[in-house]
């Protein structure tokens, strides 16, 4: 459905582009880091004015480029000593002049190894204009508004729409807009396997001008100049930013937005394994095993450093599931340290937010304020009703929330689509009365809808049963002699509402050319339950900080270096809390605190002193000293210092030092870190050594021991790279390192490792090639274990041969990972909307797992299936392999007869996509992509599709044929055990087109399906089919056509020992399609379907066999009219109906929508 905040944008839009006069291309700008600009990359998916290109560095330096409209690619010419990120800014045009456009091509649409689709050449021609509802010359927009009914016999009415909407352009001579709203109806996030994202669900327009922006909708939310206040928050609302002038001298820029949340930030650490790639359940901050994450709000980071989300680059993550999965780029380790911050959907309350913030300075004075305001609205519960018995026991708890808990018990209507349950009273076993809730589907009884929590083994009274088809069972676990034998608890805590709040202002005042002086002061407001006033007088901090800094400054004898220097201090009261993370990511553990005691409130002092000395980055020296006190719980010392330089033309020599001690609580930490690399710059090969140092102890200075220790390591690298200014790259290193872990007060070897790398990137003569390989061994000393071996690779290959009659594009990834036990509901959706049907084959009325189908009847398409998962996994080696395959002779070989001539008419068209995971330590099973030569038990979960046609004169008008293999299996790890589905198919398809105007067409194919569970008994079985028809068609006209079809289709169910299983079906068809230039499309389909069949019907096999059919005879008819009814504004009606023998009645399906253009 269409979102309220959907309605109000779109008039105003309409408005909008009734007097709109411009059509304006707007100056996009961004900063890329030096990662992404060493090689050619593409700029923008549009096409880019080349005059309007501009790259510079933060300092304003214009560096030179070549920028080729054919392909839309930028790439920086290697003439100096690129910074660390440039930003580059330039105009598009409303086109992609790099991309092909094609209305229809013979590649997509006539392609019989998508098996079954219909891709016959239609008679309505192609329309190759394009209508608008409100046709302007002055916006660039497109997209569309539908909406629909449904109605039935069998379905309640319902209605549904869509919103695709895109515009940008210039209002008048000073005012732009910039418009992008999609809303449909779907209902998961999209898949985060790209860097940049697809919404499903997304409203955000904007009016601006060069001192005015307004955004509205789907806002992004996040701090500006400030030195305590940081947020970056998903909102849907307004902010409004004007920028202004005060006096001759005072430049101004006000902001303020109001909006309403649509998550809650989370900031945790994330528990990996050696070797495993995951994916990992990412829990919630509370330990919560689930939580849903908002699309494109999640930062990365491993050992301290940002990962980049994508395939291609290190991480992949499922937002719906709550899960990770880092390529085979990345290495991960049991010493490895991943954090991810995220933005989680939990809205108990409704949620606002408020913000506002003034920037004013002139050319050496800076002065600005922030004010952030993030508050539930305790009245206004958003998925339960607090009883005033709920608001009193948050009232008498104060902050302390976690104590509040209250079962959650409802009572309701009983519900066959529910899982509920019966009050049972008995006695324990000391006697004493006990009241519990057991699964019931008595409708007498079954009045209870109870939610369960998980709270660790011994701390409840029920335990996890099973899973039925919507939902999981709980039993009932009786105390022995009082203890608690279960793991789940009908108790849960009670939401509290809280509010968190934060005003800053500060100052920033240049003294010189190159020394200012700033100060910050913030005051923070926390209230972690708004219906209580206990422990309120711990709700306000504040905190200040200060400091003077000097930049850039020159010095005679020492020419090119540069001087910058820097001193700071900082002071947090105890009750002083941010509002997002403020610090670096491992800010906390750089000072040994744990994040236990980063909790504990309690004051902060910190003071900060630096200094740099610097020519480049190849030549510079630094030195940093921290000191920090927080409270009782800390006291210490930081040292830092950097020493990069460059000794002649080729030798580059780098230091990074850092020194801490510091007391916490009764124990002392030391920590020494070190990387010294040295390496000689050839003109083709760079070789290096690399020295990798740190030694931290956590020690009681009592009794002279070492009780824990964060990082205890040393390691050598010897490394090969490739020089940055060859076309190509490539590195190779090689690595030992050796790791100590306390063992009573003393640190001893744990662990020895040795790691190997290589990579190389190359482009050449239609060839790019991309590839890595990690191979790591880690051998356990401290304890006994085998040896564990983890081996990495991915290559991504992509080019042409024989002049580009052959294209290749292959995917190959490999490495270690795990697959979760899930378990799936289903849930029931309008009629037509879903997947699945369910079918009473028992006829006991209770929805059962072997009693769901996936749906081929439209009216029987009233469930979904969501998969739930667990905690539950094994660990598995994972194969990931893509290919895809164009061949074809060339085309000169078409007019030069003979042999040539002949074998120029054949081609083929081929792709490969598996991903498999194995149990089997052989080597060979595990590099090999495809599934087979191993023990079935060692197969875990596979996904494979293969496809493969090869063609016979497919350009032909006259005659040709093509033939088709498809072979696919999907074998998936549940809670319950494997599920297995296989189908193979072989299909040849002929044609031959006796004139113009008839055509016949013979297809013939043999296939199987398969499917194994173990867990539900009756979806075994094993079907092989076969099927022939004819197909004649008759076009007198441009605008009217009719095909006759018949197929004959055998079915023989090989699983079944007990009787020759067996379904013979006669399909008789005749189709009529009508089109009239652009206004009309009318399309009609009747079938008549006679099934014979010998199993039982209501069985999965007899699902399958029959094609949820029944036996006798079947008659289906379908209605389809396209009506344009005005410019740019379109009618499409469907009409669908079914009757079938013992059926009892007849199923009518109506639906209809218009499509408004734009």
């Amino acid at each position: 459905m269409i979102r309220l905040g959907s309605l109000f944008v779109i008039p105003l839009l309409l408005l909008i582009g009734s007097y709109s006069v411009v059509l304006a291309q707007s100056e996009s700008c961004k900063w890329l880091p030096l990662s992404e600009i060493r090689e050619e990359f593409l700029l923008d998916s549009l096409s880019v004015k080349k005059e309007s290109i501009n790259v510079t560095d933060a300092e304003g330096l214009i560096f030179a480029f070549e920028y080729s409209l054919s392909t839309g690619k930028l790439r920086i010419k290697d003439e100096q000593v690129l910074p660390d990120s440039l930003l580059i800014c330039y105009q598009t045009f409303p086109y992609a002049f790099h991309s092909a456009a094609a209305k229809r091509t013979l590649m997509v649409d006539y392609d019989s190894m998508a098996m079954f689709k219909d891709n016959r050449v239609q008679a309505a021609p192609a329309f190759d204009f394009r209508e608008e509802l409100f046709p302007t010359t002055n916006l660039n927009k497109s997209g569309n508004l539908t909406r629909g009914v449904s109605f039935g016999n069998t379905q309640n009415l319902f209605v549904n729409s869509s919103l695709n909407l895109q515009m940008n352009g210039q209002l008048s001579d000073n005012l732009n807009i910039r418009a992008s709203i999609t809303d449909q109806n779907v209902p998961f996030q999209p898949e985060g396997n790209t860097q940049q994202l697809q919404d499903f669900d997304n409203v955000l327009v904007e009016l601006y001008n060069d001192k005015f922006n307004l955004a509205a909708g789907d806002v992004v939310l996040q701090q500006r100049k400030s030195e305590f206040l940081r947020y970056y928050k998903n909102v849907q609302g307004a902010q409004v930013t004007t920028n202004y002038n005060i006096g001759e001298k005072w430049r101004a820029s006000s902001q303020g937005s109001a909006s309403v949340a649509k998550g809650k930030f989370a900031s945790i650490i994330l528990e990996i394994s050696e070797g495993t790639l995951g994916p990992y359940r990412i829990p919630g901050p509370q330990n919560e095993r689930f939580v849903i994450i908002m699309a494109n709000s999640e930062k990365v980071f491993l050992d301290g450093k940002q990962l980049q989300r994508g395939f291609n680059y290190d991480y992949v993550i499922d937002y719906n599931q709550g899960e990770i999965t880092f390529t085979p780029n990345v290495l991960i380790t049991q010493y490895s340290r991943v954090r991810i911050d995220f933005e989680y959907a939990e809205r108990n309350f409704t949620r606002s937010i408020i913000t506002a913030n003034h920037i004013q300075e002139t050319d050496k004075v800076s002065l600005y304020m922030n004010f952030y305001r993030e508050q539930d609205n305790r009245n206004r519960p958003l998925f339960f009703e607090f009883s005033e018995a709920d608001k009193r026991l948050l009232a008498s708890v104060g902050d302390d929330v976690e104590s509040a808990a209250v079962p959650r018990v409802d009572s309701v209507a009983f519900d066959q689509n529910r899982v509920l349950y019966r009050r049972v009273l008995d006695v324990d076993d000391r006697g004493l009365p006990v009241s519990f809730f057991e699964y019931s589907t008595d409708p007498d009884q079954a009045h209870f809808a109870v939610s369960f929590s998980e709270v660790g083994q011994g701390n409840g009274d029920y335990v996890r049963d099973r899973q039925i088809a919507n939902g999981p069972v709980f039993v009932f676990r009786p105390r022995v002699n009082g203890v608690q034998q279960g793991n789940y608890s009908i108790l849960s805590p009670l939401p509290a509402p809280n509010k968190r709040q934060m005003f800053t202002t500060g100052a920033r005042v240049k003294l010189s050319s190159h020394e200012e002086a700033y100060t910050e002061f913030a005051f923070s407001h926390r209230d972690d339950n708004l219906f209580s006033e206990i422990d309120n007088e711990t709700n306000q901090g504040f905190g200040i900080k200060s400091g003077v800094l000097s930049q850039n400054r020159q010095f005679e004898k020492f020419k090119g270096y540069t001087l910058s220097a820097m001193t700071e201090y900082e002071y947090n009261s105890t009750n002083f809390s941010f509002i997002d993370r403020l610090r670096y990511i491992e800010f906390d553990r750089d000072w040994s605190l744990n994040p236990e005691d980063a909790q504990i409130a309690g004051h902060e002092r910190i003071f900060n002193a630096q200094f740099e000395f610097q020519k480049d980055l190849n030549n510079l020296a630094s030195y940093r000293f921290n000191m920090r006190n927080r409270g009782n719980i800390l006291s210490g010392t930081q040292h830092m210092a950097k020493w990069n330089q460059q000794l002649g033309k080729r030798f580059f020599v780098k230091n990074d030092f850092f020194l801490l001690d510091s007391d916490v609580r009764d124990l002392n930490s030391s920590w020494v870190r070190y990387t010294g690399d040295v390496q000689y710059k050839s003109k083709v090969l760079v070789p290096g050594y690399r020295l990798m140092l740190d030694r931290n102890a956590v020690s009681d200075i009592e009794r002279d021991s070492v009780v824990s220790t964060a990082m205890n390591f040393l390691e050598h690298m010897v490394y090969l790279n490739s020089n940055d200014t060859l076309p190509y790259s490539f590195f190779a290193n090689a690595s030992v390192r050796e790791d100590k872990f306390p063992v009573a007060g003393i640190l001893t070897t744990d662990t020895k490792a040795f790691q190997t790398m290589f990579g190389l990137k190359r482009r050449f003569k239609g060839h790019d090639l991309s590839a890595t390989f990690t191979y790591r061994e880690l051998e356990f000393v401290r304890v006994t274990q085998e040896k564990e071996t983890t081996v990495l690779s991915k290559i991504d290959y992509l080019g042409t041969l024989g002049k580009g009659n052959v294209r290749n594009e292959l995917s190959y990834a490999l490495g270690n990972g795990r697959e979760f036990r899930r378990e799936f509901v289903f849930l029931p959706v309008p009629t037509g909307e879903g997947t699945h049907a369910w079918r009473d084959d028992n006829n006991d009325g209770i929805q059962q797992l072997n009693e769901f189908y996936i749906a081929i009847n439209p009216e029987e398409k009233n469930f979904i299936k969501v998969f739930v998962p667990t905690t539950d996994f094994v660990q598995a080696f994972t194969t990931i392999f893509n290919y895809r395959l164009n061949a074809k002779f060339p085309d000169a070989w078409r007019k030069e007869g003979g042999f040539r001539q002949f074998i120029q008419r054949f081609s083929n068209t081929s792709s490969v996509s598996i991903e498999k995971k194995i149990t089997s330590n052989e080597f060979w099973d595990r590099i090999n992509p495809f599934v087979g030569g191993f023990a079935d038990e060692d197969l875990i979960s596979v996904r494979q599709v293969i496809r493969s046609s090869f063609f016979f004169n497919r350009a032909s008008a006259k005659y040709g044929f093509d033939f088709s293999i498809f072979d696919s299996q999907n074998k998936q790890l549940l809670a319950g055990g494997f599920d297995d589905l296989i189908q193979k198919d072989l299909r040849l398809n002929t044609r031959y087109n006796f004139n113009p105007n008839l055509n016949l067409r013979l297809i013939g194919q043999r296939g199987r399906r398969i499917a194994n569970s173990d867990f539900l008994d009756n979806r075994n079985y094993n079907i092989e089919q076969t099927g022939l028809g004819p197909e004649l068609a008759w076009q007198p006209s441009s605008i009217f056509r009719t095909t006759f079809t018949y197929n004959y289709t055998d079915k023989f169910n090989v699983a079944n020992t007990e009787i020759e299983e067996r379904a013979i079906l006669h399909q008789t068809g005749l189709d009529f399609r009508y089109a009239k230039a652009i206004k009309t499309t009318i399309n009609a389909n009747f079938k008549y379907i006679h099934i014979g069949y010998n199993g039982v019907a209501n069985s999965p096999a007899g699902y399958e066999m029959l094609q949820a059919l029944t036996v006798g005879g079947n008659v289906t008819w379908t209605l389809n009219w396209l009506q344009k009814i005005g410019e740019g504004l379109q009618m499409n009606m469907v009409y669908e109906g079914r009757n079938s023998e013992g059926l009892g009645r007849l199923v009518h399906i109506g639906r209809m929508q218009v499509t408004a253009l734009f």
